[in-house]
């Protein structure tokens, strides 16, 4: 290679590095860096907005969120205005649940169907998909009124289940079965104004999650995990 293109070589490298570093310099400024390197938080930006949420990544505390026994209510709610200082009505949800009831059980649940099993839980089912060993089947019974003056269509799916493992809450998987009136093909449950749903949730959790610390979280949107309270149903020992 003749001294000429070496030095043109070394010209285009340099301009590259310059330009990678304005680049970068550029990011940091607007910010960008700062949320990659960031290692507490994610950030998501919702398709053609501006607008950036940062979702914390902290861990969920026993001791720091509201348990619900049978019988207790609780009213969980999502304000737009209050709480980003921007009035988005179709976020927006207000509902009383009210915990019914919840049992542990080795046997199918009556008139549950239950949407899938995964490979290793099959080979302990018996032919009525009763479970022989390994997993119990957890239903959890509520009550959900729409306190929004809207029709608001509910999507329990994001129910789920869980427990809490050295006083920090882990999930456990969502739920296989639901039982409303009303529900859509898609599993939307559509409630008017003051109206209350009953609504039965089935899991299916290996006898290892199956403790004193098993709880239900009443997580309605994925806002619910930096924004506003979310509410756990405490299940109650194998029946």
């Amino acid at each position: 290679m003749s001294m000429k293109n070496r030095i043109k070589g070394y010209i285009i490298s340099v301009i590259l590095i310059m330009l990678l570093i304005a680049t970068a310099v550029m990011g940091y400024k607007k910010g960008y860096l700062n949320d990659v390197f960031r290692k507490d938080t994610q950030n998501i930006i919702s398709k053609g907005s501006k607008e950036k949420t940062t979702v914390k990544t902290e861990p969920v505390y026993k001791d720091e969120v509201v348990l619900l026994n049978k019988g207790d209510s609780y009213i969980l709610e999502y304000d737009s205005e209050k709480i980003t200082g921007k009035s988005v009505p179709t976020f927006d949800y207000k509902y009383n649940i009210e915990y019914v009831d919840s049992y542990i059980t080795r046997e199918l649940p009556s008139g549950m169907s239950i949407d899938y099993y995964k490979q290793e839980e099959k080979t302990e089912l018996d032919s009525d998909n009763n479970f022989t060993s390994g997993y119990h089947y957890v239903v959890v019974e509520i009550n959900m009124t729409n306190m929004l003056q809207k029709t608001r269509d509910l999507a329990p799916q994001s129910m789920r289940i869980g427990n809490f493992i050295d006083n920090v809450y882990k999930t456990v998987g969502e739920p296989r079965g639901i039982i409303s009136e009303s529900m859509s093909d898609k599993g939307g449950i559509r409630m008017e104004y003051q109206q209350e749903r009953n609504i039965k949730l089935c899991y299916v959790a290996a006898d290892e999650y199956i403790d004193d610390n098993l709880v239900v979280k009443c997580e309605i949107e994925d806002r619910n995990k930096y924004k506003g309270e979310v509410t756990y149903l405490v299940i109650g020992s194998e029946e």
